[in-house]
């Protein structure tokens, strides 16, 4: 067998740590821009297709950050399950006497696509939040203790992230896009 000599691979690989040391700095730029504007994306993405009341929910639990290291760029955001009282709002109704009485709440996970859950309140559990919890005709039970016992778990809705999730694929390109822009705009410097 002929053994092969390989000539000159030192010099490639010098050159192209050479490239890439020059390059870095735009690459880092780029980056540190598309990440910037890759959260932006995602809370407006998240914001427009989900039904959040407010976007600044949204802004406080997505968050960026680059490693210039090894060229990367993150957006994260929090797993931990959104209050379905963030999706819902109060429904009335006019009771015997005339007066208006509260007959559940109509919910918006998705935006524009309202639910009405008619046996549905709202009340401060322990740790200050509103938590919301659905009572079928014929359920009798009062207090949280009560539906604990039956195993009545609360209602929640989806978390920032599984949002996120959900937009995705919808944000890939624009983000992509600014990235050649950016990394564009930052080499020809």
């Amino acid at each position: 067998m002929a053994r092969i000599k390989i000539e000159g691979m030192e010099a490639v690989t010098k050159e192209l740590n050479r490239i890439r040391t020059a390059q870095a700095p735009a690459i880092n730029r780029a980056i540190e821009d598309s990440v910037k504007f890759g959260e932006k994306a995602a809370v407006d993405a998240i914001f427009n297709k989900y039904g959040f009341n407010s976007k600044s929910y949204v802004e406080n639990l997505i968050s960026y950050s680059v490693d210039p290291r090894n060229l990367k760029g993150f957006v994260t955001a929090r797993y931990r399950s959104s209050s379905l009282t963030r999706f819902a709002s109060g429904k009335k109704r006019i009771g015997k006497n005339g007066r208006s009485r509260a007959d559940g709440h109509i919910i918006r996970s998705l935006r524009n696509e309202p639910h009405w859950f008619k046996g549905t309140f709202t009340f401060i559990g322990r740790n200050g939040n509103f938590v919301m919890y659905e009572r079928h005709r014929g359920e009798k039970w009062r207090t949280f203790k009560q539906a604990k016992d039956k195993g009545i778990k609360a209602k929640y809705g989806p978390s920032v992230l599984q949002a996120f999730r959900g937009v995705e694929e919808d944000i890939e390109p624009p983000i992509i896009k600014h990235l050649r822009e950016r990394y564009g705009h930052h080499a020809s410097r």
